[in-house]
């Protein structure tokens, strides 16, 4: 397993099948033997997961998009550009949350 595990600041990629892989894809390089971090979309990535110490990383960048979105100095475009990227960052805080949950106990 530890040759799959690729240990990042906003994922874990278990780069099991290298045809899953999103970072491969989007390169067109299909046959690569590791990923491609900088082109990592964990996101939409199968073979990424997200765990509570990912969620700084996640919250963060959700914190700092939502700065251009709300600044009048920013033109509308990029604005309306920012909003999905600012919905993903916040999706991805939300299952990393919900996941992390601790069950109530149940009487």
């Amino acid at each position: 397993m530890a040759k799959t595990l690729h240990v990042g600041p906003a994922n874990f990629c278990w780069f099991r099948d290298p045809a899953k892989a999103l970072c491969l894809r989007l390169a067109g390089t299909p046959d690569a033997k590791k990923p491609l971090v900088g082109m990592c979309d964990s996101a939409r990535c199968p073979q990424a997961t997200h765990h509570p110490c990912h969620r700084p990383v996640w919250a963060g960048q959700a914190q700092a998009i939502e700065v251009f979105i709300t600044s009048p100095r920013v033109a509308k475009g990029e604005k309306l550009r920012l909003v999905p990227e600012r919905d993903r960052a916040l999706r991805v805080v939300a299952e990393i949350d919900t996941a992390s949950a601790v069950p109530t106990e149940r009487k």
